[in-house]
């Protein structure tokens, strides 16, 4: 008789839409007592829909509006002033993510998708530095807080982003996996993220770089039993989730197919 193996599903967050006012009118009548806004709603129902997700995560790239305001120095995006952080408000988010899930990880845009600019310190390189630095800070800062780690969303690979960036705690999802410079990616990251149709092109990323885990998105079964059958060790790889729309029914289903037979 076959065996069923269940393989962890793990998220990289989901995009939240703006809700119409009398649902958050009503949502915030539950949270009286508690700090919370339009950016709280968001954080709760982004994970509201996950659950018998293995590990998951709250926020997405929406997050980008509360993580731009905790930088200090800044005009409209534009840094003209001694940089620095006010961290109080996103840790006030992770406290309250703690709250909705002990085991969850927060998902945020990576800097460059935040869209600063520098009009202070007249040097690309430091100003890119800079910033990551003090990413780095708000993100230690939220895991003091209550948070098991990040996931920073990339539209593109930063070489001093993820110098800076990645590390047990930070893991960088790419959006567009097909058009996203991976090579570079795993000199840094030891996790490999594909779409499940993409399988072909992780044995040979697994050959030439040291790739301790392979997360297969929008897996089917099928896609989790090719992977099986060429890693062996089922160990080895996860399903991962990146919800643009419609999360209630995707994180269902995609738990529902996360498994294997042998």
């Amino acid at each position: 008789m076959a065996r069923r193996i269940t393989i962890p599903v793990r998220s990289f967050g989901s995009e939240v839409g703006i809700p119409a006012v009398p649902e958050l009118a009503e949502w915030l009548k539950e949270k009286r007592g508690v700090e919370a806004d339009l950016t709280t709603y968001r954080l709760e129902r982004s994970l509201d829909a996950q659950e018998g997700v293995a590990v998951p995560a709250a926020g997405g790239v929406f997050y980008g509006e509360r993580l731009s305001g905790a930088f200090l120095g800044m005009e409209n995006g534009v840094l003209v002033g001694e940089p620095g952080i006010e961290p109080a408000a996103v840790t006030e988010d992770a406290r309250f993510i703690r709250t909705k899930c002990k085991d969850a990880w927060t998902a945020l845009p990576t800097p460059h998708m935040l869209g600063f600019r520098d009009a202070c310190m007249g040097d690309e390189e430091e100003f890119s530095e800079t910033i990551a630095d003090l990413y780095a800070r708000l993100a230690r800062e939220m895991r003091d807080a209550g948070v098991q780690g990040h996931v920073l969303i990339a539209d593109e690979a930063d070489a001093i982003e993820l110098e800076m960036l990645a590390g047990r705690k930070v893991l960088f999802f790419p959006r567009n996996p097909e058009t996203f410079d991976l090579e570079l990616l795993l000199e840094y990251q030891d996790t490999l993220v594909l779409p499940a149709a993409a399988l072909g092109r992780a044995f040979d990323l697994m050959e030439r770089f040291r790739v301790r885990k392979l997360i297969l998105l929008d897996a089917e079964g099928t896609d989790l039993a090719a992977a099986a059958a060429e890693l062996a060790d089922p160990d080895l790889f996860e399903a991962g989730g990146y919800c643009k729309e419609s999360c209630p029914d995707y994180w269902k289903s995609l738990v529902d197919r996360a498994f294997i037979s042998r």
